[in-house]
């Protein structure tokens, strides 16, 4: 009896990661047009833009119509998040390149998975406890609060302090070359959704807190497409960056709603810290920045 080889499968695994969308057309096959009546070759009528294995009314159009509701339809939810968990940057870069036809709308994906993650969280009775209240602090205790109530656009807001860092370090990336600002808004949407499951899941099972910052990793190692090292030092570096800008966001929050007297001239040493995170965050994206620029010329002249 032949053994299966393991590294077999696993190559397997690895070309579906890369490509796993196949699209197959009988050239010899005519359809006419349920719609409007015109007879043509593909999968979609020309004429009136309608698919082709449209037919007549049955149960399964009563399935589809129902699931669409959830965004389980044309563009399954479901697959997509299916293929975020196994190919996360290779999904990202598709969506980013222009293949979206194969990927839910990723914004709408967030929300619908907020929703669903609250409803698991309140029949599991995780609800979140009230937010003691701290001396000038309100303000941001008010967006945690609303954070908690509004998950989605929550999460979003939070990994948005990514888009910058990650588009000055990955910049002169080998695969996603020069990727711009709004591009990478969507990558933080799909990092944001994996984040929101993981953390519902954690309510359960602990460890997996330890999955976000691994698939971190992994997505931006699978989109940039830098070696390990490469992705490693840049992953940390945008995380720390991305930390500097939340809590410099904080103190300027805080700074402007607490009352400040002559007693007390915490502006000053908030000022300092301010001045200094700022700086930290310039040398941190400068040198990041002159790297990726460099390795990108060695790359060229090869």
């Amino acid at each position: 009896m032949r053994k299966r080889n393991p590294f077999c499968k696993y190559r397997r695994f690895r070309v579906w990661q890369e490509n796993p969308f196949q699209y197959a057309m009988n050239e010899e096959e005519t359809h006419r047009c349920c719609n409007c009546g015109h007879e043509y070759v593909g999968n979609f009528c020309p004429q009136c833009g309608q698919k082709a294995t449209l037919g007549e009314v049955n149960w399964s159009s009563v399935r589809e119509n129902v699931m669409e509701i959830w965004g389980m339809g044309t563009r399954s939810m479901t697959y997509t998040l299916w293929q975020l968990l196994w190919r996360p940057g290779y999904l990202i870069r598709d969506y980013i390149s222009g293949k979206r036809q194969v990927s839910f709308p990723p914004v709408k994906m967030l929300l619908i998975v907020a929703i669903v993650c609250m409803l698991i969280a309140n029949l599991l009775g995780n609800s979140s406890e009230e937010t003691q209240s701290v001396e000038g602090m309100d303000a941001v205790i008010t967006f945690l609060d609303w954070a908690e109530r509004n998950q989605g656009w929550g999460y979003l807001i939070i990994y948005s302090t990514m888009i910058l860092p990650t588009w000055v370090l990955f910049h002169h990336s080998p695969r996603c070359t020069a990727h711009k600002l709004p591009q990478g808004f969507f990558i933080q949407v799909f990092l944001s959704t994996l984040a929101l499951i993981f953390v519902t899941l954690a309510e359960c099972f602990m460890p997996i807190y330890a999955l976000i910052p691994l698939y971190f990793f992994i997505t931006y190692y699978q989109l940039f497409g830098y070696g390990l090292w490469g992705t490693l030092w840049r992953t940390l570096l945008c995380s720390v960056t991305a930390a500097f800008i939340v809590l410099m966001i904080v103190i300027l929050i805080v700074d402007m709603t607490e009352k400040q007297t002559a007693e007390h001239p915490a502006w000053l040493v908030k000022s300092i810290t301010v001045a200094v995170l700022s700086l930290c965050c310039a040398a941190i994206l400068a040198v990041g920045y002159a790297i990726g620029r460099w390795s990108q010329k060695r790359r060229n002249n090869k």
